[in-house]
C-alpha cells in the first residue's frame, strides 16, 4: 500500500471535525509508518513550535481517543520531539480549548455547537499526549482537573491516566489510592480497570512501579464496600501478580466480602 503523506492525513483530519462525523481515525499509527526520507523531513520541521502545533491540530494526531503509550513514545522518539516542545504545544491548544468551553458541562453563551465540537476533541486528545510528556507543572494542571467538578467526568478520567503514566514508583502507590479511594476519587471503578489492566500491563519493564500497583490496589480492596468491584479487580489482579494472589490480604478482603476463595486463581 502506498504511504499517505502529510497532505492526506489532514484532508482525512480535517474530514473528522467538518460535520460532527462519527468517523474516527487514529493518524498516530500513519506517522509510525513514514519513510526514513519522510521522518527526516518532519524532524527538522517539529523544531518549529507552530508547524509541531499545526501537526497537532491539522495533522491527525488529535485525532488519538485513547492512550497508547508505546506508539506515543515511538513517536516522540522517530521526530526527536522533546517532552519540552511537546507539552507546550499541548498546553497551549489546552488553554484555548478551555476557554471555548472545552470539557465544560455548561456551554459558555454565545458558542456554537461546532465550536464546542472541536474544544472537546482537541483538550480530550491533548489530555492524553500529556501522558507521555507531563513535567511537575503539567501534572498539577492534571490534578487540578481531576479535581475540578465544573468538567465532565471523561475528562478528568483521562487526567487521572495521564498522571499515572507520568507517575514513578515512589509516588504510584500513595497517588494511586487517592484516586481510589481518597480525596481524588472520580469513578473508581473506571480507575481500578485502568490500574490493573493498561497501566500494569505498560509497565513491565518496571517491576517497582508494578509492586506499587498491586500494593495500592491491594490495601484499597480490603477497604471497598463495593462487592461486585472487589470481585471483578480481584480477578483481573489476581491472574497478574501472584504475589496479590497468595497473599493474607487478598484472602481478607475476600472472606469480609464473603467471595469464594478459589475464585480467580491462578
Amino acid at each position: 500500500m502506498k504511504k499517505m503523506g502529510i497532505a492526506g492525513v489532514i484532508v482525512l483530519c480535517l474530514a473528522v471535525f467538518g460535520f460532527a462525523s462519527e468517523i474516527i481515525i487514529n493518524r498516530l499509527d500513519v506517522y509510525l509508518d513514514f519513510s526514513e526520507q519522510e521522518t527526516e523531513r518532519f524532524r527538522e520541521d517539529f523544531k518549529d513550535k507552530k508547524k509541531l502545533r499545526e501537526c497537532f491540530e491539522k495533522g491527525g494526531l488529535l485525532s488519538i481517543r485513547f492512550a497508547e503509550p508505546e506508539k506515543m513514545i515511538k513517536f516522540k522518539q522517530k521526530f526527536g520531539v522533546s517532552d519540552k516542545a511537546m507539552q507546550a504545544v499541548l498546553m497551549d491548544i489546552i488553554h484555548e480549548s478551555s476557554a471555548k468551553g472545552g470539557g465544560q458541562k455548561q456551554r459558555p453563551k454565545d458558542s456554537h455547537p461546532q465550536d464546542i465540537y472541536v474544544a472537546n476533541w482537541f483538550l480530550h486528545a491533548a489530555i492524553i499526549w500529556l501522558g507521555v510528556c507531563s513535567d511537575a507543572d503539567a501534572k498539577q494542571f492534571l490534578l487540578d482537573t481531576v479535581t475540578d467538578n465544573t468538567k465532565y467526568d471523561e475528562f478528568r478520567k483521562r487526567a487521572i491516566e495521564s498522571y499515572l503514566y507520568r507517575t514513578d514508583a515512589q509516588e504510584m502507590q500513595g497517588t494511586l489510592t487517592r484516586f481510589l479511594i481518597g480525596d481524588m476519587k472520580v469513578v473508581p471503578y473506571d480507575t481500578y480497570l485502568f490500574a490493573v489492566q493498561q497501566l500494569y500491563d505498560s509497565s513491565e519493564g518496571d517491576p517497582q512501579k508494578r509492586e506499587a500497583i498491586v500494593a495500592a490496589v491491594s490495601a484499597t480492596l480490603a477497604k471497598e464496600e463495593n462487592r461486585n468491584i472487589v470481585d471483578t479487580v480481584d480477578t483481573l489482579l489476581a491472574k497478574r501478580s501472584k504475589t496479590y494472589a497468595d497473599s493474607p490480604q487478598r484472602k481478607a478482603t475476600l472472606e469480609r466480602l464473603n467471595i469464594p476463595a478459589e475464585k480467580g486463581e491462578q
